[in-house]
């Protein structure tokens, strides 16, 4: 996975998040979006790649579907 591609697909994830309510079926919807954060969480967990604005959609969608434990969320970013 590319840089660009990484940060599209959090920027779409970000996007259907916003949607959510649009759906039907609303927990299903939530559970394939935890399963897309933790795929994207996981392919750069050291948010290498990432930009500023999805490291901010990254920690808001964390906080709100609790995927990666928060005292583990982005122990390995580089400053």
């Amino acid at each position: 996975m590319t840089k660009q591609e990484l940060n599209r697909d959090i920027k779409r994830l970000w996007v259907r998040y916003e949607n959510k309510d649009s759906e039907l079926d609303v927990y299903e919807a939530l559970e394939e979006m935890r399963q897309e954060l933790k795929r994207l969480y996981y392919a750069d967990d050291d948010f290498e790649y990432m930009n500023l604005r999805s490291i901010k959609i990254m920690i808001r969608l964390n906080l709100s579907l609790r995927v990666v434990p928060l005292h583990q969320f982005g122990l390995g970013i580089e400053l």
